[in-house]
């Protein structure tokens, strides 16, 4: 019996033992795979499975509201506020389309050098987006509006077409065949030898306080240095973030700002995001509600499948600050832009709005600070901001990945 009791109590160490073994092979064979699929840096090698779009047969553009994006909320820190996308999520299409894309093909006539950049490195994930989205995403989502005839593709909705083989010859066509067709502008982010993913090409028509050229060859965490407090936290959470996308996997984040006293969407040197001097005449003009708007992005990263470039996507909404008042948000928004810390209220230009906006928003707007508001010589009358037209070039402006 003492020697019965011996064995079983072997068995079921061995047993145990055996477990144990195989247990630990299983997570050993995972993590195996995992870092094999995977660059020193995370994005994944291979593919994710094609994503299926759904088609929109009756998609009218010109029924459809522009999305009521209200980001803003008390927090008394900075966070990317990341979530996951869908790649048939990636374009927008509203009611504004055609005098947006009308404006956008104006913009790059006339600022070329400024609206599009691109380089070898960054050629291959241009002709890559060019043929995800042109050849692919609108005409299986929007047939009402896009459409593909032999060599030609057909927008709909404007009348205009363009040869696709000759568009495909030339990098720097296919990135202006996007900008007109769609309204979200792109940058290229490829991963170098290091897997530092690095700004090497872009399409901006609306840069808010940017030069995209003057980035070209920085790091994310080069772009985001004027980002206050960008060196602790939220540069971790925006390297984890590239790190870990996957091939094909897309994420969208929302950024907003008051855009005081204009509504243009062309501010490459003078932004939201742009600190101005006391004698700059935006600082100098009195706060106009009616030509003053919450300026909400839509950003969407996604890692392209064949090349593994991450392209920033950003699409900009103005949003009146007389309709935030008047559906009862402008309470909320003005608690947001008093929440801000110190130094993230001066990067998002507080200094020169705050005080008049957020008594505006709260309705504190008494007899004598109506007196104060009033129009004064400074004013630009159109509702523009000369400042935006006069301000020479600053790499040192804000970037569009920042908060």
């Amino acid at each position: 019996m003492h020697f019965l009791g011996r064995l079983i109590s072997i068995t079921i160490s061995y047993s145990l033992f055996i477990a144990l073994i195989e247990r630990a092979y299983t997570i050993f064979i995972r993590l195996y795979f995992s870092k094999v699929q995977r660059k020193s840096k995370g994005v994944l090698t291979t593919a994710r499975p094609v994503e299926d779009i759904q088609t929109l047969h009756a998609f009218d553009y010109r029924a459809v509201e522009p999305i009521k994006y209200r980001p803003f909320a008390k927090k008394q820190h900075v966070t990317m506020g990341i979530k996951k996308s869908t790649k048939q999520d990636w374009i927008r299409i509203d009611r504004n389309y055609l005098e947006r894309t009308a404006l956008r093909k104006k913009l790059l006539a006339e600022h070329t050098d400024i609206c599009v950049g691109t380089s070898e490195t960054a050629n291959p994930a241009v002709r890559e987006l060019y043929e995800e989205i042109m050849l692919d995403l609108l005409p299986k989502r929007f047939p009402s509006m896009f459409g593909i005839k032999g060599d030609m593709f057909h927008n709909l909705a404007n009348g205009t077409r363009h040869c696709i083989s000759s568009a495909l010859q030339d990098h720097a066509s296919m990135l202006r065949h996007l900008a007109e067709n769609v309204e979200e502008d792109f940058y290229f982010m490829v991963p170098d030898a290091q897997d530092e993913f690095v700004l090497q090409g872009f399409v901006a028509c609306f840069p808010q306080g940017l030069l995209p050229s003057a980035k070209v060859g920085m790091s994310v965490s080069e772009i985001h240095k004027p980002v206050p407090g960008y060196e602790g936290r939220l540069k971790k959470g925006v390297n984890r973030c590239f790190e870990r996308m996957e091939r094909g996997q897309s994420v969208g984040r929302l950024n907003w700002a008051i855009q005081s006293n204009h509504s243009q969407l062309f501010l490459p040197f003078d932004g939201a995001n742009t600190i101005k001097t006391d004698d700059s005449p935006c600082a100098k003009a009195e706060f106009d509600p009616s030509a003053s708007f919450l300026r909400a992005e839509h950003h969407t990263l996604t890692c392209l499948p064949r090349t593994g470039t991450i392209v920033f996507a950003v699409r900009s909404y103005l949003t009146p600050l007389t309709e935030i008042r008047e559906e009862g948000s402008g309470l909320t928004l003005a608690e947001a832009c008093d929440s801000m810390p110190e130094k993230f209220g001066i990067y998002k230009n507080r200094p020169t709005w705050g005080q008049r906006v957020c008594a505006w928003l709260r309705e504190e707007d008494s007899a004598t600070d109506k007196h104060d508001l009033r129009a004064s010589p400074t004013t630009n009358p159109s509702g523009s901001c000369p400042f935006a037209q006069s301000r020479e070039p600053d790499t040192s402006a804000s970037c569009p990945f920042a908060p």
